[in-house]
């Protein structure tokens, strides 16, 4: 895009620009360089031939270096032209890509131009765990210094609404949706009386850029590029350490979920948010060996420490769901406990992973459960950063962004031999690939990409060791291993 028009888009409405010339219009005039030749190689998803969906050679993400007011910045913007914005696999890496180049150089900010529908279910595994990875990577630019800076310019759903939710600030041009399940699945999943996925007004209530705005869940721009530039501009001037930004958007959260408890009539007080985070749904039997030698360290038992030991095991859900109060509730035992200063000796904390997924409903969503879950990996992250070895454990069923979120941040993660993983319900996988339910069963246990005994899932990188039964000192030892860090090509 050259000079002359990129001076003029800034006027325009974002939404109608590409994604390269988005960036160009945010930016200084003639300031976009590549970030360097490795972004710049053709990255098109290897897996959508066998749908007969033809690949992008950028899959979906275009990144760039530029400057805004004379300031560096590095920049990424999402298509949702092509299939949606989703995130395949090598689109996730992208981005995981451009948080550890951005920790190296120290940029004033990575800013990214969102607009996407989540994780590509057409490459589920391996798109979950890419996405999972660039989160990571995302939180620990930010514990590093770097603020990202998110702003939603076309609709943003499931994965990429707790990645954009996890930026330092998370702002909607107009009409824009920004929703962890989206109308339909809620749909779905519940029923028209809880959510008509055709009705327009209703849907913007809970899902439109001024509803989330109203309700201060995230800031509203016009949809110029000036808007963007001077939105970024002055979340520049007014910097925030990240473990001060986690621990007030910890305060904001408790003070949402006791208002969406009381009908907004109430303020947060001790008595009012322990019952608002209060476990829904008991341990798991199947768990009691591995919680049999610990004791919980909340009297609502969502922190347990392995007695004589600096082992901390997180409570899994089972047949309960991840949503607001579950993700508040184990942050604040975690923030607690774990959150202070930097421990004296090492402390090993296992989020162990067994759910019904993510919380699906009207309520979880006006609540934006997607900032919930955001915060909690914002959280795991701040543990990380003060020197807590963290590892994931999943003993059961890892279930969509309840699982991306959670065990998924961990530096590395364990299974057992029957855990599955779900990127998402078998009704969204049909409707998103176009395949009966009768022709996925196949797919989801013998499929490398949709295939949900874990098995599928370690063959892409996201479990470390695959275990035959629960056993502590065995899991002790794997966590206390030396994990090379990953390079900013790796």
């Amino acid at each position: 895009m050259c000079a002359a028009s990129a001076a003029t888009s800034a006027g325009l409405p974002l939404r109608a620009l590409s994604p390269r010339e988005r960036i160009a219009a945010v930016a200084d005039t003639g300031s976009v360089q590549s970030v360097d030749s490795s972004f710049d190689a053709p990255r098109p998803s290897p897996h959508l031939a066998r749908w007969g969906i033809a690949a992008q050679d950028d899959d979906g993400i275009v990144v760039a270096r530029a400057t805004l007011n004379g300031t560096r910045v590095l920049l990424a913007a999402q298509d949702e032209r092509f299939l949606g914005g989703s995130a395949g696999a090598n689109h996730g890496e992208t981005l995981r890509r451009l948080f550890v180049r951005a920790k190296a150089e120290h940029p004033a900010a990575v800013v990214l131009l969102v607009a996407s529908g989540g994780v590509r279910l057409h490459e589920a595994n391996a798109a979950e765990w890419a996405l999972a990875r660039a989160l990571a990577a995302l939180l620990d630019l930010r514990a590093a210094g770097v603020p990202v800076l998110a702003a939603g310019v076309a609709d943003v759903f499931g994965g990429a609404s707790v990645l954009a939710c996890a930026a330092e600030r998370m702002a909607l041009l107009p009409g824009v949706r920004l929703g962890l399940s989206g109308p339909a699945v809620i749909e779905t999943a519940r029923g028209k009386a809880e959510l008509d996925a055709g009705d327009a007004q209703a849907i913007a209530a809970v899902f439109g850029a001024e509803a989330r705005a109203a309700a201060g869940q995230v800031e509203l721009l016009a949809g110029t590029a000036d808007a963007v530039r001077d939105w970024i501009t002055l979340a520049l001037r007014r910097p925030v350490s990240f473990a001060a930004s986690v621990l007030a958007m910890h305060d904001r959260l408790a003070a949402r979920l006791v208002a969406s408890r009381d009908d907004g009539s109430a303020s947060p007080s001790g008595r009012s948010i322990e019952f608002a985070t209060m476990p829904l749904s008991p341990l798991p039997r199947k768990l009691v060996s591995l919680y049999a030698d610990a004791e919980p360290v909340d009297h609502l038992g969502w922190l347990w420490r392995i007695r004589d030991r600096q082992g901390w095991l997180s409570r899994p859900l089972g047949v309960g769901t991840f949503g607001p109060r579950e993700a508040h509730g184990l942050d604040a035992a975690l923030l607690a406990h774990l959150g202070t200063a930097a421990p004296a000796s090492v402390h090993t904390l296992f989020l162990v992973g067994d759910s019904f997924g993510h919380e699906v409903s009207r309520h979880a969503e006006a609540t934006c459960v997607a900032q919930y879950l955001a915060q909690h990996a914002a959280v795991v992250a701040l543990l990380r950063s003060r020197g807590v070895r963290v590892r994931g454990l999943l003993t059961g069923v890892g279930h969509s962004a309840a699982f991306f979120a959670n065990a998924l941040q961990a530096t590395e993660v364990y299974a057992l031999t029957g855990a599955r993983v779900m990127a998402m319900e078998t009704a969204a996988v049909a409707r998103v690939t176009r395949l009966p339910e009768s022709e996925l069963a196949a797919l989801m246990e013998n499929d490398p990409l949709l295939g949900r005994p874990v098995r599928h899932f370690a063959r892409w990188g996201g479990i470390a060791e695959i275990l035959p039964d629960v056993d502590r000192e065995r899991l002790l030892a794997l966590a206390a291993r030396e994990i090379p860090p990953v390079s900013p090509s790796g």
